[in-house]
């Protein structure tokens, strides 16, 4: 992705993880989860997304109509929504690893719980330090992570 496709990307991703806190549906984590494993995240990564004309409501709808979201209690602030968002999609963007191997191994309450100490901090360390602490492999060559990102394993 040139660098004009991945601010577009992530600056939807984080307005969408900020509008589902204003839909009050469910908890931000439900939300989350329901993003990362939806057609519409393997969608947004895609470099034919930016052509596309689906608005933040609509995408929201997508994800509502494919997934379950349950009211719960734990619904974040929507300035941490968005930043989560954001570096969840810069993640993909600067790894090219799914956001699910984000998510497998750093929880939205452990990403929540760093906003404070990582937010002011520049996007491509924040990713740096998150690999750190999730001990992500972020080697492609490795053929056991390409087996568990893929789901062979």
């Amino acid at each position: 992705m040139n660098r004009e496709s991945v601010l577009f990307t992530c600056k939807y991703v984080a307005d969408l993880f900020e509008y589902s806190t204003k839909e009050n549906d469910c908890s931000s984590k439900v939300f989350i989860k329901a993003f990362v494993f939806s057609s519409l995240a393997k969608r947004i990564f895609s470099k034919y997304f930016i052509l596309e004309s689906i608005d933040i409501p609509m995408a929201y709808d997508v994800i509502k109509k494919e997934k379950k979201l349950t009211r719960g209690k734990d619904v974040y602030p929507s300035y941490v929504m968005s930043w989560i968002g954001y570096i969840m999609a810069y993640f993909q963007c600067k790894t090219n690893l799914p956001i699910s191997v984000l998510y497998n191994h750093v929880k939205p309450d452990d990403l929540y719980k760093v906003y404070e100490a990582y937010h002011s901090l520049d996007n491509d360390l924040v990713v740096d330090r998150i690999i750190e602490a999730g001990k992500i492999n972020t080697n492609l060559n490795d053929v056991n992570i390409l087996k568990k990102v893929y789901g062979i394993l």
